[in-house]
Order: structure tokens, then C-alpha cells, then sequence
């Protein structure tokens, strides 16, 4: 049985994580507290009495999500470079080295389809609908490279 090595693998065997990869979970985790605030703050604007609060509350909505799918992306990017940085310790072209980089690819391109989601949010809210659609397409594309990568590397 060939053993397979996680991108989790380097980390748990001692070895120090990449810094990378810390500052893009940073970064994922500074986006998913900004996206929680503005979600708070919406609650706080429909709580409120402001005859206009269900358009400010609904903005803040927006933007929460917005933040949010980069959030997501800023993880997929990190889990990216944590499989290239596990993938450095292997020989090339081994099984797993080759797991790894198709683990990366994936990511790298789950990451662009959360990048289109928001991209698409921010031209609804602008009012350019066929621009949200596009981006609503890349979204859809970017997510069908990424499962299709997925699928080639288990059957690899």
C-alpha cells in the first residue's frame, strides 16, 4: 500500500507551517470577522427605529457576504499553498507529489469561483445585471474545473 501524504501531514510531522499559508488563513479570518460584523450590524439596523433602515441593513448584508466569499477564497488559496509546500518534500512526479498539486490546482480554482461570487454580489447591488450573470458563469465554470480536477485525482 502506497502511503499518501496529506498537506496536514508536514505540519503534524513537526515541520514549521509555511508562513504563507499563516498569513492567508490570517487574512481568511480577518474577512470572516468583518463579514460577521456587518451581519451584526444589520440586526442592529432592522432592530433599530431609522425609517431607512431595511435598505441600510440590507447593504450591510451585502457586504457581509461579499466579505465572506473572499474570505472563502483567502482559505482556498492557503489550503493551495499548504499542499505546494507539502508537495516540495517529495520527489517529483511521485503519486503524491502529484495528489498534492492537483489538491493545489483544485483550490487555486475554488478559491476564483468564490472571488466571481463576490464579484458578482458587488454588480447586482451596482445594478449591472448582465455583469453579475457573467460572473455568476465564471463562479459556475471555476466550480466545475475545480470538482473535475477533484474527480481526475481520485481516479489517477
Amino acid at each position: 500500500m502506497t502511503e499518501v501524504l496529506t498537506a496536514e501531514a508536514g505540519v503534524a510531522n513537526g515541520a514549521k507551517p509555511d508562513p504563507e499559508v499563516r498569513r492567508k488563513r490570517d487574512h481568511a479570518d480577518r474577512l470572516w470577522s468583518v463579514a460577521a460584523g456587518h451581519r451584526d450590524l444589520a440586526v442592529e439596523l432592522e432592530a433599530g427605529g431609522d425609517p431607512d433602515a431595511f435598505r441600510r441593513a440590507k447593504m450591510q448584508r451585502l457586504l457581509g457576504e461579499v466579505a465572506a466569499h473572499h474570505g472563502f477564497a483567502y482559505h482556498e488559496l492557503a489550503n493551495a499553498a499548504e499542499a505546494r509546500a507539502s508537495a516540495k518534500a517529495l520527489p517529483r512526479e511521485s503519486p503524491q507529489w502529484t495528489l498534492l498539486l492537483d489538491r493545489s490546482f483544485s483550490a487555486i480554482r475554488r478559491a476564483e469561483a468564490h472571488h466571481e461570487r463576490a464579484a458578482a454580489y458587488t454588480a447586482r447591488t451596482a445594478g449591472n445585471e448582465a455583469a453579475a450573470r457573467r460572473h455568476e458563469a465564471a463562479a459556475r465554470e471555476a466550480d466545475s474545473r475545480a470538482g473535475a480536477m477533484a474527480v481526475e485525482a481520485r481516479t489517477a
